[in-house]
């Protein structure tokens, strides 16, 4: 078994021909105090359609400034990024993201927080309000709907921002470690609901963290990535049949060897 997932761990996913996400030698310098200070170095991977891919790494290796080129917040130094083969040059409806921080409207109610960026893109009401409700059943919030975010946990909070985005079908959900300030036991509550709602959806999805458990509960692969250097070190193909728990043998080598490359 060991030497079966070993194999698995190093080859590398064969990429459709059509991805949904490209990324091409992607570049990214910082000017400080008059000197370049390079933080990405030609990053180059793919994310298939409806495929999770979890960015890993030290602190400092890069990875939310990858997340920030990806949504368009930044240009970068040098490379490109195409999204089902159109480039990327600025924030798009094809890529959305879910942030760390609590980015919902306090003066709206769930509700009306999910159904906030459909509204300008459909007059029908009948089909928002259809829509709204399938978010909120989705996400299991449906008797909270009526409640403001100052009402309700962070959970639950993050449970609302991941429907407002998905309710608007990007291409490519964006993740920028959005469970990490929640307790141990709500942070896999979200991402079982992750998952589900991936699996029902069937989004590419890039999330970023640091935490190697919620990496390979989470990713079909895992993309490390090496600090101070900017480079990728490493892209492992999780070969672990889902729901992934901690105390498998299989769990725990593999978490053994993808440590070795941090």
């Amino acid at each position: 078994m060991k030497g079966v997932l070993k194999k698995e761990m190093l080859r590398t996913r064969v990429n459709p021909e059509q991805p949904a996400l490209e990324v091409v030698n992607l570049t990214k310098h910082f000017e400080i105090n008059g000197t370049a200070k390079s933080v990405l170095h030609k990053i180059t991977f793919n994310a298939g359609v409806g495929e999770m891919i979890c960015i890993t790494g030290r602190s400092g290796c890069g990875k939310t400034t990858l997340l920030n080129i990806l949504a368009g917040f930044l240009k970068p130094s040098a490379g490109t990024i195409m999204v089902n083969s159109e480039p990327v040059r600025k924030p798009g409806p094809d890529r959305c993201v879910v942030f760390q921080e609590d980015t919902l409207f306090p003066w709206l109610t769930v509700r009306e927080n999910i159904a906030f960026g459909l509204k300008g893109r459909t007059k029908n009401k009948g089909y928002l309000s259809k829509e709204v409700d399938r978010f909120l059943s989705l996400v299991g919030l449906r008797e909270f709907q009526h409640y403001l975010p100052r009402e309700i946990s962070g959970g639950m909070k993050q449970r609302v921002a991941i429907a407002r985005v998905l309710i608007l079908q990007p291409q490519v959900l964006l993740m920028d470690e959005p469970f990490a300030s929640l307790d141990y036991h709500t942070r896999r509550e979200m991402q079982d609901l992750l998952v589900t709602v991936w699996r029902e959806l069937g989004q590419t999805i890039i999330f970023v963290t640091h935490d190697l458990d919620e990496a390979i509960t989470l990713a079909d692969r895992i993309v490390v990535m090496e600090r101070g250097s900017g480079y990728i070190r490493q892209e492992l193909a999780v070969p672990l049949p889902r729901p992934r728990k901690a105390e498998q043998t299989e769990y725990l080598f593999f978490r053994r060897k993808l440590y070795e490359f941090l």
